[in-house]
């Protein structure tokens, strides 16, 4: 194969790109070493507690144990709280313990972070950036103007989702680097003679396929990059580079996995036999790890002991190798639906989180399609890693619960700058920087999460171009939404802008709120009760077609019926079809309501945590679901009372219990479920029959009650606070529409009950 001849460089330009490039490259470097501390929150997050305490035991005491003394160094540097899910492993029964993730990023990383602590990952992390924006220009300046080849390189390495990973002590920009430079290394070139210089090419074949085994080691399907150079040696018939390159690939592969096994017994602990889990560190000097704790949750299943570990939820491998060839579990629908995901998904999508990745296709076809089969092959393997993390792992192909952008795949993003031999035409690169201002500046002025209400690390979304993507529904975690269930639906909404309240749903004021409602049935009509809290609010809900307008003048309830039409989305899984339906709603104004915050229990008590705390929440409106709005018409409310069993004394403010016992002899069902249910419920009358409690306890049906159908139920009922004689008037209400008695004529039951003295 003949390459074009090298573009024209005058020498004193590319001096010229040469300094602009250096200047750009030190001003980086030294970026990250000026951090007062690495990360928003000010902790580490994700899987960077396995990596960086890996590199701190290596630099420090030359192994992967886990020991009292790796802890100490994680408070010295990280004492604002605990060091969440740090992943470990045992195959001795937990009296050893070692990090159980990839050791090489953290092998590599340990000088640096020796000399400047976490930072000092950070400063490894952006050389490796650097190195790779280097390599790109010079792959790019064989083929066009250095400026030109410049401006693409780094456009392509800083305007990418990629950069914001420098930030993370994580080995993404590390696999990263593997395969850039096993591309740049690999992919064949020539001398001014048109000819290869063998002994150059065999050093660059070994040098790309040892530095490959770096990413393989971490996840082995990236392997399938190196089928690029390794065609055009075949097709080539250059036997020993290829040779070369397999020795150099199984060499550091064999290098790597014995350190593995030198330091942990595992040729890798992240795919070893042993036994992984989650620890929380929660002070110095005590590795949180118990055997016999460990064990007996083992044997039992969980049980005392969770405060010293935790196992890892949902792991996506099943901690073990086997999870590279699990049996395929997707459907040609959702493959379809997450290719779709994959390339403009809202928090995913390729397209906007690396647009010149994006161009880098668009100048392959336009310019090098014809000129090299190793690049149709290059083209061929990220296509297939990216179907490979879609297919295998099709509920979490994004990198799990701590991503920003596709965290699996931003690892193959370095080969698509090696499809590009001319970039031509130069103006279509105006077209990367304005999809990175509007998709990406969020996200790179602020590389460690910006400070928002209800923080998380995908809070970029949350700008206005992002809501003309689609949200990833089939992602099992995407950070930052509420899921919650109301009736046979599962709702789901941002969760800075939506606020469950029981039956209630607070919608934030003065924005613009998207609700996804998912059920396994279609829905033709839904009905919603509105509660205004804001004086002068104009209000619009859209669903499919339905608007409804509202305008308010101070606090009001009203009910909206909305016939949706067509779902927003038809969900086709294996064992089952969801219809999806959008809801927008918009609120001019909002009024500030309270909430009450309820946490999980706290399982590190050497931090303060409060259970509960006060919120606040700009509210625009609350909706209830009221279903589909058959029943709020009907006649529902005949019924006839059985033999009710109540007791003839109570205690003043104190509950017991009634038997009660009716009919349904309506033509109608009492439903069991959503807002506007069928409740038991009661009043208190004195002995003049004068009201003195109107909303009695509510006590739910156990099931729907058909016409006809006969229910008992343990009703529970709250005595008056003061003693004397009353009349416990039992009555049925639907919610949010009547009590029965309103409609039946007043078909009540009574009982008169004595209420006594309290025994307090």
């Amino acid at each position: 194969m003949v390459l074009p001849p090298p573009a024209l460089d005058c020498p004193a330009v590319s001096r010229t790109v040469n300094l602009a490039l250096a200047a750009v490259t030190a001003f980086f470097l030294l970026f990250p070493l000026t951090l007062g501390k690495p990360g928003l929150p000010p902790h580490l997050k994700a899987d960077e507690a396995a990596y960086y305490l890996a590199a701190q035991s290596l630099a420090f005491d030359h192994n992967l144990r886990v020991e009292p003394r790796d802890v100490d160094r994680a408070f010295q540097e990280f004492p604002f709280g605990p060091v969440n899910n740090m992943i470990v492993m045992s195959d001795d029964g937990w009296h050893t313990v070692y990090y159980a993730k990839p050791y090489i990023y953290s092998l590599c990383g340990a000088p640096f972070a020796r000399l400047f602590g976490a930072n000092g990952m950070l400063f490894f992390n952006m050389a490796l950036t650097m190195a790779m924006m280097w390599m790109g220009y010079l792959y790019l300046r064989r083929y066009n103007p250095p400026g030109l080849a410049a401006l693409f390189a780094a456009s392509f390495f800083l305007l990418s989702v990629g950069f914001s990973y420098v930030f993370w002590i994580q080995p993404e920009v590390f696999n990263m680097f593997s395969i850039a430079a096993c591309l740049f290394f690999g992919l064949p070139r020539s001398d001014e003679t048109g000819l290869p210089d063998r002994r150059r090419e065999w050093l660059f074949a070994l040098l790309s396929g040892g530095v490959l085994a770096l990413a393989v080691y971490d996840k082995p399907m990236f392997a399938a990059v190196g089928l690029a150079p390794l065609w055009a040696w075949f097709r080539d018939r250059r036997w020993r580079t290829l040779g070369v390159w397999m020795l150099g690939a199984v060499l550091s592969m064999a290098v790597i996995a014995g350190g593995s096994w030198r330091l942990t017994g595992h040729l890798s602990p992240y795919l070893g036999s042993g036994g992984r889990q989650g620890v929380m560190l929660c002070e110095p000097g005590k590795v949180p790890i118990n055997p016999e704790v460990v064990q007996a949750r083992t044997a039992g299943g969980g049980g005392g002991g969770g405060k010293q570990v935790a196992a890892v939820p949902n792991s996506t491998t099943g901690n073990h190798w086997t999870w590279l060839f699990r049996p395929l579990d997707v459907t040609l629908y959702e493959e379809a639906e997450n290719i779709g995901y994959f390339l403009v998904g809202r928090h995913t999508g390729m397209l906007v989180y690396t647009p010149f990745a994006a161009l880098a296709v668009v100048f392959f076809l336009l310019r090098g399609r014809r000129r090299a089969g190793e690049r149709w092959v290059l083209l061929a393997a990220v296509t297939a890693i990216g179907l490979y993390f879609l297919t295998f792992i099709a509920w979490n192909w994004q990198g799990g619960g701590g991503f920003v952008g596709n965290r699996y795949f931003i690892t193959a993003i370095p080969a698509f700058l090696f499809l590009v031999t001319e970039i031509r035409p130069p103006r279509l690169l105006l077209v990367g920087h304005v999809i990175a201002g509007l998709f990406l500046a969020p996200l790179l002025f602020t590389p460690f999460g910006a400070v928002v209400p209800e923080p998380t690390l995908q809070a970029h979304v949350r700008g206005i171009p992002f809501r003309f993507l689609p949200l990833e529904l089939s992602l099992r975690n995407v950070p930052g939404y509420e899921r919650v269930q109301i009736g046979d639906l599962r709702l789901v909404g941002r969760r800075d802008v939506f606020v469950p309240q029981g039956e209630q749903m607070w919608v934030g004021g003065a924005s613009q709120v998207e609700l996804y409602f998912i059920g396994a049935r279609r829905i033709p009509k839904m009905v919603f009760q509105v509660t205004n809290f804001a004086p002068g609010n104009h209000v619009e809900i859209r669903m499919g077609k339905a608007r409804e307008v509202m305008d308010f003048g101070g606090e009001e309830t009203r009910r909206v019926r909305l016939d949706p039409g067509q779902p927003f989305r038809v969900r086709r899984q294996k064992w089952a079809t969801f219809w999806v339906y959008k809801m927008v709603v918009t609120s001019k104004t909002g009024a500030v309501q309270h909430w009450v915050r309820q946490y999980p229990p706290n399982n590190c008590p050497t931090f303060a945590q409060d259970e509960r705390t006060q919120e606040n929440f700009f509210t625009g409106v609350s909706l209830a679901y009221l279903g589909a709005g058959e029943l709020l018409d009907a006649d529902v409310y005949e019924l006839q009372w059985g033999n009710t069993v109540a007791p003839t004394q109570a205690r003043a403010g104190e509950p017991f219990t009634v038997i009660t016992r009716l009919f349904n002899r309506s033509r109608y069902p009492w439903t069991a479920e959503g807002v506007a249910r069928v409740n038991l419920a009661y009043h208190w009358l004195d002995e003049s029959g004068k009201q003195i409690v109107e909303d009695g306890l509510r006590t739910p049906l156990p099931w729907p009650v058909p016409p006809g159908g006969r229910v008992s139920v343990q009703q529970k009922v709250l005595a008056p606070p003061a003693p004397g004689r009353y009349v416990l008037e039992l009555d049925p209400v639907l919610e949010t529409v009547s009590w029965f008695a309103q409609r039946n004529g007043g078909k009540t039951q009574r009982i008169p009950i004595e209420v006594l003295p309290s025994a307090r």
